[in-house]
């Protein structure tokens, strides 16, 4: 019995060190990629586009998409250095020229953006822009006065419930006229306690957090679909060779602790905050990795008066720039080598996840590579990746291992935790028997 809980646990141990590296490619994409502020951007302009459709004319079709990048590009608003950086000398110039170039503006873009925003801080910057550019403010205008109908129909339905209420008596005392009063005073404040843009905000946000944790997702899916054909993961063959090999069974679970360690400092807590465009648990990077990044930088720059520890609530790495040049006043120089040094954390924790494995007797990469040794290596893997006829290949097996990886890493952290700690009751089961 525990022989076989041993197979599955050791298993089990090399799918969530492989959807740890899975893992941190995503979280290098999103970074790289800005996914957290580009999908709140499209979230605020399919907003004003269903809210505000008299902001569309001919002369400027895309008023939606200006206005959104106005909101989540402005220094009050962006948590990006980005968003500031417009200003510089010299370097000011440079990056308005980069932004007229089709891919590298496109990119400049997403990494301008806020990455959380409330609808408080939406009205208000809405506001701003409706006063300063009369091209859009009179739809700004009608959409941020405009109620919510259905706080407009629910005043109706108070006012109804509450004048029968009203004694007769009170009638014929001439009361009327004040309770009337009352009752429309309730019902306006009832339809100017939630605008429509307030009202439909919420909503609006939670499809953003959809958006972004399915990009993630299907970044997920396609790591796990390359990265299981290009180094030739067979599930079935993975799994013969630990439950025939004893010495490489007890090995892999010997690390399963080490394994889950590593699980922890790499997969994001959850704790979501109300204003988030995303949930905290879909953050790009870890707190533990970007602790360790800024420790790397201290390290680097030992004169910048870096703190020792980040600030509690800061999830993202745009954020810890923003709090480590406007709250902390290092200079912007050092603050630029930040992200560097978040991917130097995450490449290293790949690298010791691969070690580990390598510890354990699986080699996550086969040495050598198949193909031609002559041939440039990425040519090689491309070749590999749909060479479906391959002598030492199982195609089921390694169809199996993308489908099994694609659960992702938070499924194979669960499904370790839980067969570890069945482990340790069998155990002591047999234990007592003897």
């Amino acid at each position: 019995m525990l022989e076989k809980l041993d197979t599955l646990i050791a298993f089990a141990v090399v799918m969530l060190a492989v959807s740890l590296i899975i893992t941190i490619f995503t979280q290098i994409i999103s970074t790289v990629l800005g996914l957290r502020g580009s999908n709140l951007l499209w979230g605020i302009e399919t907003l004003l586009k269903e809210l505000a459709p008299g902001l569309s004319t001919e002369d400027n079709p895309d008023a939606p998409r200006k206005v959104a990048e106005y909101v989540l590009t402005h220094p009050l608003i962006s948590d990006s250095m980005f968003a500031r950086i417009e200003d510089v000398w010299l370097i000011g110039p440079v990056v308005k020229v980069l932004m007229q170039v089709p891919l590298i503006g496109w990119v400049i873009m997403r990494w301008r953006c806020a990455t959380a925003i409330g609808p408080d801080e939406l009205a208000r910057m809405l506001d701003r822009l409706a006063a300063a550019d009369p091209a859009v403010g009179t739809a700004l205008k009608y959409l941020l006065a405009d109620p919510d109908p259905e706080a407009d129909r629910r005043a109706k339905l108070l006012n109804a419930a509450l004048a029968p209420f009203v004694p007769p008596a009170a009638l014929a005392q001439g009361y009327a006229f004040q309770v009337d009063k009352i009752l429309q005073q309730a019902a306006e404040s009832a339809r100017q306690s939630v605008g429509k843009l307030e009202a439909w905000f919420n909503s609006s946000m939670d499809r953003v957090s959809q958006r972004f944790a399915m990009q993630v997702r299907i970044w997920t899916v396609v790591f796990a679909f390359c990265l299981a054909f290009g180094v030739h993961m067979d599930s079935l063959r993975l799994f013969e060779q630990i439950s025939t090999n004893s010495a490489v069974r007890s090995a892999l679970v010997g690390i399963r602790g080490d394994v889950l360690g590593e699980a922890k400092a790499i997969i994001p807590t959850a704790a979501a905050p109300a204003t988030a465009a995303a949930p905290a648990a879909d953050a790009p990077v870890s707190a533990e990795v970007l602790q360790e990044a800024l420790t790397a930088l201290k390290t680097s720059a030992p004169s910048a008066a870096i703190p020792k520890k980040i600030d509690v609530g800061i999830a993202t790495v745009k954020e810890v720039q923003t709090w480590l040049q406007d709250g902390k006043g290092v200079p912007r120089e050092t603050v630029e080598k930040y992200p560097g040094f978040v991917i130097s954390a995450l490449v290293a924790r790949a690298d010791d996840i691969d070690k580990q494995l390598q510890k354990a007797g699986v080699d996550l990469i086969p040495s050598p590579y198949p193909g031609d040794p002559n041939q440039w290596w990425p040519s090689r893997v491309v070749h590999e990746l749909f060479n479906f006829n391959h002598s030492n290949r199982n195609f089921l097996g390694i169809l199996l291992t993308a489908a099994f990886l694609s659960l992702g890493a938070p499924f194979w952290y669960n499904a370790l935790k839980n067969l570890s700690n069945l482990r340790t009751v069998v155990a002591n089961k047999q234990d007592q028997a003897a």
